[in-house]
């Protein structure tokens, strides 16, 4: 598959576009991508029973691999007194001690499963925001049945994903001056946009490149999905061909939501899942609640100290490092707290990092995820860390520095503001520790207190 990076791809050949054009993308994706994908599209049917049965017997094969494959396990089910005959379904798995980001570093040599050590392994990595950065293990496979849950969530949400054009304002972000704002994937058939030059400068050239192409989804960030429609509406244009927006990658809010629908008639529609691959939920067109992916693992929910469930996940997808009763750190707000049978359409709300939205110097919103992707990729020496945006539209960059913290590392600091927000004063405070918020318990990340 493609990787969408600062530069664009070489051009393609003809012989590559016709095979691009006719060969469909599941094919090209191998097996494990098209038994998982065909499994989904069948079990999305299935009744809500046969959905929990099929989870019970998944965990089970993962608590069974666990015990005989991987050391970390054996070790702590020793110690817990845990057997193959203490688990016998998944009204068990409280038996089962959290998993956490501080027992994973702590232990990383120790949760390679054996019997799969010898593979190619592919590395993850999750931010830093909290001042907790995590690096774990998967193989190529985990790859293609995470894409195969993404497919599905674009499908039930009338979206497309690979075999019809696509726009994705995301994921591509021009490494200098010199390179275009776009560039067009003839593989996954995709017009990628930059999200940063997402303005009144170039919103012309944007929706004139969106509406030249029989582009019929478009997948973005929450925020960004908001900044199109604010300019749209401003700027009196139109989206003439897009019958889906698909959003990811942070929350979305509710005067996001009803400004996109207000604009372009059309819901953005969320699925949320994480780098650590535990969980995968997504929403329908029309209906604001979440479904939980019985398929994808087992989710549970722990009441915390602010009125939300904290959510702790079981993912199957991921046999080369399996993570079990891992506490995610994020929250959700149920609907029905009362039910019993914790209904996976009764998930209201997730309570993911939430960000504002900066402003540069040329006045270009610039959505708070996309700081993130630099942060997480290119800041080694920056932990935990907040971005104020000042009245006086000054920036105060508060972090914690790593053990990787360098003298370079507060140029770097400042080169990538400067990048992202243009001639702005930027002050640079190194601190011990970044404040939670008293009501959520979270980390607010990036803030814009002009917009308070």
């Amino acid at each position: 598959m493609s990787s969408n990076k600062g530069t664009p791809p070489k051009k393609v050949g003809v012989i590559k576009k016709l095979y691009f054009d006719t060969v469909p993308f599941s094919f090209r994706y191998g097996k494990e991508f098209q038994k998982t994908y065909k499994f989904l599209m069948a079990s999305q049917n299935w009744s809500r029973r046969k959905l929990l049965e099929y989870q019970n017997k998944e965990f089970m094969n993962l608590f069974l691999h666990c015990i005989d494959n991987v050391p970390y396990y054996k070790k702590i089910f020793s110690e817990y007194g845990i057997n193959k005959k203490s688990i016998s379904s998944i009204a068990d798995i409280n038996k089962i001690p959290y998993l956490t980001k501080e027992l994973i570093n702590k232990n990383i040599n120790e949760l390679y499963a054996t019997n799969l050590n010898h593979l190619k392994r592919y590395k993850f990595s999750t931010s830093g925001s909290s001042g907790k950065r995590l690096e774990f293990y998967g193989l190529d496979s985990l790859y293609k049945k995470e894409a195969a849950f993404v497919l599905r969530s674009y499908k039930l949400s009338g979206g497309t994903l690979y075999d019809k054009p696509s726009v994705w304002i995301r994921r591509y972000v021009p490494k200098n001056s010199n390179l275009p704002l776009h560039y067009y994937d003839y593989e996954l058939k995709r017009l990628y946009l930059s999200a940063y030059h997402l303005n009144q400068e170039n919103i012309h050239k944007y929706v004139d490149m969106i509406n030249s192409g029989n582009y019929h989804t478009l997948s973005t960030y929450p925020s960004s999905a908001y900044v199109l429609a604010q300019l749209c509406k401003d700027n009196n244009l139109s989206l003439s061909t897009i019958k889906n927006i698909h959003v990811a990658s942070e929350p979305l809010l509710d005067e996001w939501r009803e400004e996109v629908y207000n604009v372009f008639n059309l819901y953005p529609i969320p699925h949320y899942g994480q780098v650590e691959k535990v969980s995968f939920m997504h929403q329908k067109y029309g209906d604001k609640c979440y479904v939980d992916n019985l398929e994808y693992g087992v989710s549970e929910y722990e009441k915390n100290e602010y009125g939300h469930y904290d959510l702790i996940a079981t993912g199957f997808i991921n046999y080369l490092m399996p993570f079990l009763r891992y506490r995610t750190e994020d929250s959700v707000i149920i609907k029905d707290p009362s039910n019993s049978e914790g209904n996976p359409d009764k998930i209201e709300k997730i309570v993911g990092r939430s960000s504002d939205i900066l402003v540069a110097s040329n006045g270009t919103k610039v959505p708070g995820v996309n700081f993130y992707n630099w942060i997480d990729n290119k800041l080694p020496g920056v932990g935990m860390f907040q971005i104020i945006q000042k009245t006086n539209m000054n920036v105060e960059f508060n972090f914690v520095p790593t053990s990787q913290y360098t003298e370079t590392t507060n140029e770097e600091i400042i080169k990538g503001l400067e990048s992202r927000l243009g001639n702005l004063d930027i002050n640079i405070i190194k601190k011990s520790i970044i404040e939670r918020n008293k009501t959520t318990g979270k980390i607010k990340s990036i803030i814009n207190e002009s917009l308070n």
